[in-house]
C-alpha cells in the first residue's frame, strides 16, 4: 500500500482551502435547485435514521 504509507508520511497537507469562498457563506448560489430540493423534502420527507431520536445511541 504505497499510497496510504506516502500519505502517513507528508507534512503538508494535500488540501488546501481558499479562505476567499467564505463571502459565499450565506449566499445561495442556486436557488432554483434549493427549491426543488425543498419540494422533494415535503413530498417525500426526511430519511428514517435522521428523524429518530438519537437516545439509543
Amino acid at each position: 500500500m504505497k499510497i496510504t504509507t506516502e500519505l502517513k508520511k507528508r507534512k503538508i497537507p494535500i488540501v488546501k482551502i481558499d479562505k476567499s469562498l467564505n463571502k459565499y457563506d450565506d449566499i445561495v448560489l442556486f436557488p432554483d435547485k434549493l427549491e426543488k430540493a425543498n419540494e422533494m423534502l415535503r413530498k417525500v420527507g426526511l430519511p428514517k435514521q435522521w428523524t429518530t431520536d438519537k437516545q439509543n445511541s
